[in-house]
């Protein structure tokens, strides 16, 4: 199996440089947060985003733990980690803890591979649109959180107007069961809102041809951009 993970990291550090701002949605323990912090140098930001209280303190340690090495450039001075989850709303609402498998929670259940125990816990949502009146242009966004990209996305809608950055978003039926959207719906929002679609592999993807590599599980990481 392609290691998608190692796609999407060789993607952003073509596209993000010195100095930028990017957001990393569902950060989990830092796969791609603290690559993104050395593409945007002492003078960029990353703002990660990680619901789920121990898998953030896990990250915030990491963060602190790269200060404590006395780097010459300060990773904490460059990464700002909110603890909660991202939608097209705010408020405290339930989530879904999946505790042999922690990159598989999310705001609502999905198709797991194998048996799981899972707990409801309560977390924070925000809106991106709230947040980002505060944030500098952003330049990129990855989006992972097992089927709510679609929220994510619509809660960001201003932030999309305002500055048009760039977008991973994971995306697979499996993930989207619970919700009241399918992969036809997340086309067409970012087609409605001036953004191609490509896959990982940088291929341009019309409506359909994307629908059909989401009901196969073909890739992980989907690209979209400004047309």
């Amino acid at each position: 199996m392609p290691d998608f993970e190692q796609m999407l990291e060789d993607y952003y550090r073509e596209v993000l440089g010195p100095g930028e701002a990017c957001i990393d949605v569902g950060a989990h323990v830092g796969r791609h947060t603290f690559p993104m912090a050395h593409c945007v140098g002492s003078k960029g930001r990353v703002f990660a985003f990680e619901p789920i209280p121990a898998i953030a303190a896990q990250l915030r340690a990491s963060i602190k733990a790269e200060q404590d090495r006395g780097a010459a450039q300060k990773l904490t001075a460059r990464i700002e980690l909110h603890e909660c989850a991202l939608a097209d709303m705010k408020g405290v609402v339930d989530f879904v803890l999946v505790h042999e498998a922690p990159g598989y929670s999310g705001l609502l259940p999905r198709h797991y591979d194998g048996e799981v125990t899972t707990e409801i816990i309560r977390v924070d949502v925000r809106q991106l649109d709230e947040l980002a009146t505060g944030f500098p242009p952003i330049r990129f966004i990855k989006i992972d959180c097992e089927g709510a990209e679609l929220r994510v996305m619509r809660g960001a809608r201003n932030l999309m107007k305002r500055d048009r950055p760039l977008i991973s978003f994971e995306c697979g039926d499996a993930s989207l069961e619970s919700y009241d959207y399918d992969a036809g719906d997340i086309y067409d929002f970012l087609d409605e809102n001036g953004y191609a679609v490509c896959s990982i592999h940088r291929e341009r993807l019309d409506r359909k041809g994307f629908i059909a590599a989401s009901a196969r599980q073909e890739y992980w990481d989907y690209l979209a951009g400004p047309k």
